[in-house]
């Protein structure tokens, strides 16, 4: 999905902060005041820069704060009409005079996530979050550091962003942050992370510029990865039928030969830990004939040594068992 996506669906109810409402004691001149009026009455084309040119010749002008404010108005015209480089260079020109106008800084971060220029959208992002913690900020936040390969960043904002939105808003982090952990080996964070990257992607609706089948090829290839997680702490915890059952559900859905594998070797262990010996040969039969999967050749090996135990310590006939349950 494209960040604009994102922001569409996610972001618009949280982008406008308050603008300037400051009551301003009239301390300008009648020179000052006409400047201004010129400036924000201009010609839609050219309002950009004379407002920027009246900031820039009257700095210290009590109407200033009035001219930012309709500065601000326009940027937020840009957005709304999904003119994501107009917002952020505007934001520029602005922050170039202004550099820590909060809502300046806080409109040209999110523009710069939907332009990909993630080490800007962090910089600003960052800035404005020690004064404005909002969810939709640190959604961007999140996946900023996630392009950027910064785990701990892309954790710590991550968790702060789902901690407050809604999982159908937030199952792309949820997601990462399952992956991450499960990357670490943190089984249990893993799995919390996975579960309700499961409930959100349930929840979630399909973006209208998406079309239908890379959609559910999208949520079928994350539910995978989600009930791979979930079970792969089930079996670290050597709860089978949990283990099992998550494990099955991923054999439903992925077309991916790593997880498949992964499933069938669970499954199989399991299976043989319950004494389900016929059961568990046919995990590992199919687990070994998944191509480029790290576990078959586990699966191949544990094959070998259950079939065996119930053949006279021979192999004789076993790939006619292999060919028999993965036809």
């Amino acid at each position: 999905m494209s960040a604009r996506s994102l922001w569409k669906n996610i972001f618009t109810p949280l982008l406008v902060l308050t603008l300037a409402q400051t009551v301003v004691v009239a301390q300008y001149t009648t020179q000052e005041y006409a400047a201004y009026e010129t400036a924000i009455n201009a010609d839609p084309t050219k309002r950009e820069g004379a407002i920027i040119e009246f900031i820039e010749t009257n700095p210290r002008s009590t109407l200033v704060e009035y001219a930012i404010a309709s500065y601000l108005q326009l940027m937020q015209e840009y957005q709304n009409q999904g003119q994501s480089r107009k917002v952020f260079d505007a934001g520029e020109k602005l922050l170039a005079l202004k550099p820590d106008e909060l809502n300046t800084l806080y409109m040209t971060a999110i523009s710069a996530y939907q332009l990909q220029q993630f080490n800007t959208a962090t910089t600003y992002g960052e800035k404005v979050y020690v004064e404005k913690p909002l969810a939709g900020l640190a959604f961007v936040l999140a996946s900023s550091y996630g392009q950027l390969k910064n785990e701990e960043k892309q954790v710590e904002y991550g968790d702060k962003a789902c901690a407050e939105l809604a999982p159908k808003d937030c199952y792309q982090i949820l997601s990462a942050l399952a992956k991450i952990y499960a990357g670490r080996k943190e089984w249990a964070k893993a799995s919390e992370y996975a579960e309700r990257t499961t409930e959100g992607l349930d929840a979630a609706e399909r973006p209208p510029q998406t079309p239908e089948a890379e959609w559910n090829d999208y949520l079928n290839t994350e539910r995978a990865t989600a009930y791979t997680i979930v079970g792969r702490e089930a079996a670290e915890r050597k709860s089978w039928d949990a283990a099992i059952s998550n494990y099955g559900k991923v054999l439903r859905i992925s077309k991916d030969p790593a997880l498949n594998g992964e499933a069938y070797y669970y499954m199989g262990m399991g299976q043989w830990e319950q004494k389900q010996m016929d059961s568990a040969m046919e995990a590992f039969a199919r687990g070994s004939v998944q191509r480029g999967a790290p576990h078959a050749k586990h699966c191949r090996q544990y094959l070998e040594t259950l079939y065996k135990s119930s053949h006279n310590g021979s192999l004789a006939g076993l790939e006619e068992l292999i060919a028999r349950v993965t036809r």
